[in-house]
Formats: structure tokens, C-alpha cells, sequence
């Protein structure tokens, strides 16, 4: 007889007592249940943490546990499945206070006594280190998503730039990354990886280009070298920059082409550089359709406007940001029409943040003659223009310095019609300006009938009494 082959009756003579001694010694815990898995006793209960095992005294052990470990508890009572090899499975016990605790659990069945003792190995500690191990895991996780994310960020910035760059090792000389802007200076970018730097340079320039890393390598700051280049012999600026990975340097190159030959681009690169400088123009630029639904627009018009990208704007009405909406479109699209242009247009660009409307003057040309037809306009802050203008006396100060001295000599009501009058007349005028003499609108902008404006405009000598009423220009 095999060591572990111990007969299945030898548990039947056992003193229930002295096997729950006996079990206590080598478990944390016991309980001692009956065939129906009701809870009778719990023995060194306190030493994992189950302070006060009367609660779990009486109650069934399914109805104490996490309802996952449900099926285990099963299979533990089940003295069909137990029978043979021991088998141990982990429960979570719930505590009084809703915890659980998680516990390595065996049953020996002592079928004579009619009763089962369950014993208990505390797994705190194991799940803690499980715990840790998780929570290492997460971390390395987490460390090499961002790290990724970095990766993925500077590859976009790396590829995006229009500025040509290399990465070089410092010490080979060899070519470990091209960016697509040296792909397009120097030909395929992925041809380029590598290649030796100074191969990319014609042989009159290689020995220079060569001394120029000997001596950037030594420490010994370089100033920027020209060179020509292999392919095209086009003239470069070469500027260097050492990073270091760890123990290995690299070298990154900027190559800035010095001059460019206007015969050797074809008409699609001409209409590329316009598109690129008006991108990039600090004046706003914009592109609408006949009836001001905005097409295009260029990256100073997005900041003036605040708008949170550039896609915001696309289909939206330039009526949007115009500080008189509607009047203000309406008159520099009637404007367009009748004229073909208009230059310098005075109104005030506001913002999608609520900030300070800005100053600024609208040009447009009419592009009808394109398909599809459209309006183009440039659009200039003079915020600044204005702010840093000296100060001059207006009409008003005038005039209210004049009515001040009144005070006392004529009536406070007369004194108020006189002030009343002189800003009527200052805003018409001021109306008629911003209309470019177009009275119908400005009519509408100072919220009058035309027949209204003209009786003021008449009143106040703005035009003679004679003049036509139907005279809009």
C-alpha cells in the first residue's frame, strides 16, 4: 500500500474533536459544517481577520461568500467530487463590514460525525503580491502607451515640418531617418535610410562635409556650412544638432536650401507657394460664394475669429463675425456686384469667445469669372493702428467743452436738444461714411426710414433742401 493510500474508513474512528484540533494546527482557519453545509463552529476565525466568527455561526456557508465563488463551494461540499485527491480552491469570504477576504479552502468529509470541515488558508498575502504584480503590469502598460504616444507625436512633427531633416549617426555617418521635406529636396526619403550623409553633397564639397562632422564630433562648435548637393547641385545651408539615446549620439541635420530657380517650377508648384504664402499671411483671407457662405479661409482668419479649427468656419456666413452682420455683408456683397471690388471696407471682426471685437478693414474681388464663382476678401486688424494714433480732438469734445460753457447762460433743456442734435448729425455722417454714401443703407444701419433719413440729413444740412429723395449713391 502506496505512503498516501490510506483507507477510506480509517476517518470514520476519528474523534471530531481531535480532527478539528489536529486540522487547526496546519490551517488558519476551520469550519466545521454539517452535511447540508450550514455553518456550526469557526476555529481560529480572529487570526484572518473574521473578528467575531458567531455571525457566520448558523448560516449557510453559500450565503457568506462572493457569489462567484458559488460553484466552488459547491464542488467542495459535493463529497463525490472531493473524494479522491484533495482539491483546493479559493474563496472570497464576505466580512461583516461588506469585505471580502480571500481564502484557499479544502473540505474533509467525516461522514460518520456527519460533518465536513472546511479548511482555510489565508491569501492575503499572495493577493497582495498578485495585487502589485497587476498594478506593475498597468503601469508598464501605461508607461508604454505614452511612450508610443510620444513616438507617434514626434514622428507627425518630424514629417510635417517642411524644413528638411536627417538623422545621422555620429558614428558612421549614416543615414537613420529622412523626413518627407528631405524627401523632396533630396529625392525618396526612404531610399535615403542608409546612405552615407556625405554622399548626398557633390565631391567638391564631400572632404569639407566630412570635416565638418570630424570636428562637430570632437566638440568643437561648427557655424553653419554650405555645400551643394549631389542631385540637383542646388546650394544648402547645413546645420547640426547632437542628441544623445543613451550611450549611442546622433546627429540632426537641417538642410536649408539657399536659393531657388523660378524656371524650374512648373505652374502647379507656382499656384502651391501662392496658396502656401496666403496661408500663411498674418492678414485674414477669405473665400466665399455669391452669397457669402464662406468657402476657404487661411489660418489668420481662424485666430482672429477664435474659432476652435479651421473646419468651424467652412460653411458658415461671413455675417458671423462681421460686428454689423447683416448691413455689413449686404453692402460689401451689393458693392462687389455693381463694382467689382471694393478696397478698405471699415467694420469690426468679433470672436466666438466673446472677446473684444477688432478693427479692421475688408478688401474682396470679384471671381465670378471662375467655376465655381466666387468673392475673395483680405481682412486687416487696425486694433493697433488705432490704439497707437495720438490722440486728436473730436467734433464732440469740441462741441461738449462749447455746451459746458453754456452753463448757466441758456436752459438745461435747450443745452440737451443742442447735444441731442450734434450727435444725431455726427452719426449720420459716420453712417454715411461706413456706406460709402449709400443711404438706403445707411438708413438701415441707424435702424431709420430712408424718408426718416432724409429729413434729418436736410435738417442738418447735410444735403440741400432741393436734392433728390431717390438719389441712394
Amino acid at each position: 500500500m502506496a505512503p498516501t493510500d490510506y483507507p477510506k474508513d480509517l476517518l470514520d474512528s476519528v474523534d471530531i474533536k481531535a480532527a478539528i484540533s489536529l486540522v487547526s494546527y496546519a490551517a488558519d482557519v476551520v469550519f466545521v459544517l454539517d452535511t447540508s453545509g450550514k455553518i456550526h463552529d469557526v476555529i481560529h476565525g480572529e487570526k484572518i481577520g473574521i473578528d467575531d466568527g458567531s455571525d457566520l455561526i448558523g448560516k449557510k456557508w453559500m450565503d457568506t461568500i462572493a457569489i462567484d465563488s458559488h460553484p466552488k463551494v459547491h464542488a467542495l461540499l459535493d463529497s463525490e467530487i472531493t473524494e479522491g485527491a484533495q482539491k483546493w480552491r479559493q474563496i472570497n469570504q464576505l466580512l461583516s463590514d461588506g469585505k471580502s477576504l480571500p481564502i484557499l479552502f479544502s473540505t474533509l468529509h467525516l461522514p460518520k460525525q456527519q460533518k465536513i470541515l472546511a479548511i482555510g488558508r489565508d491569501l492575503r498575502s499572495i493577493s497582495t503580491l498578485q495585487q502589485r504584480l497587476v498594478d506593475a503590469q498597468q503601469e508598464i502598460e501605461r508607461d508604454y502607451t505614452r511612450l508610443h504616444a510620444i513616438e507617434n507625436r514626434y514622428s507627425q512633427l518630424f514629417n510635417i515640418t517642411d524644413q528638411a531633416y536627417l538623422l545621422i549617426d555620429s558614428q558612421t555617418l549614416k543615414i537613420l531617418e529622412a523626413n518627407k521635406a528631405s524627401g523632396n529636396l533630396l529625392g525618396d526619403s526612404k531610399k535615403l535610410i542608409g546612405k552615407l550623409v556625405v554622399d548626398l553633397f557633390s565631391k567638391a564639397d564631400q572632404e569639407s562635409i566630412h570635416d565638418y562632422f570630424a570636428e562637430f564630433k570632437i566638440g568643437n562648435l561648427q557655424q553653419n556650412r554650405t555645400a551643394h548637393l549631389q542631385n540637383s547641385n542646388d546650394e544648402v545651408e547645413i546645420s547640426s544638432a547632437l542628441l544623445r539615446e543613451g550611450r549611442q549620439s546622433v546627429y540632426l541635420i537641417s538642410l536649408n536650401p539657399l536659393s531657388i530657380n523660378p524656371t524650374s517650377i512648373n505652374q502647379g508648384e507656382h499656384s502651391s507657394l501662392l496658396l502656401k504664402a496666403i496661408d500663411e499671411s498674418n492678414d485674414a483671407f477669405v473665400i466665399t460664394n455669391l452669397q457669402g457662405l464662406i468657402i476657404s479661409s487661411n489660418k489668420a482668419f481662424v485666430q482672429m475669429t477664435h474659432s476652435a479649427q479651421a473646419e468651424y468656419v467652412i460653411g458658415k456666413s461671413l455675417e458671423q463675425w462681421l460686428g454689423r452682420s447683416t448691413i455689413d455683408l449686404r453692402i460689401i456683397l451689393n458693392t462687389l456686384r455693381e463694382h467689382g471690388s471694393i478696397k478698405n471696407y471699415a467694420t469690426t471682426i468679433t470672436s466666438d469667445d466673446g472677446g473684444s471685437p477688432l478693427e479692421a478693414e475688408i478688401s474682396g474681388v470679384d471671381i465670378r469669372s471662375h467655376n465655381p464663382p466666387a468673392f475673395a476678401f483680405s481682412i486687416r486688424s487696425i486694433s493697433k493702428r488705432v490704439t497707437q494714433a495720438g490722440p486728436t480732438p473730436s467734433n464732440i469734445e469740441k462741441n461738449a467743452r462749447h455746451l459746458t460753457e453754456l452753463v448757466g447762460k441758456v436752459p438745461l433743456k435747450e443745452i440737451v436738444t443742442e447735444t441731442t442734435d450734434i450727435i444725431e448729425k455726427l452719426c449720420i455722417i459716420s453712417a454715411l461714411e461706413l456706406t460709402m454714401s449709400n443711404r438706403a443703407s445707411a438708413a438701415e444701419l441707424l435702424g431709420l426710414s430712408r424718408q426718416g433719413l432724409y429729413i434729418k440729413m436736410r435738417r442738418f444740412g447735410i444735403i440741400e433742401n432741393s436734392a433728390s429723395e431717390d438719389n441712394d449713391s
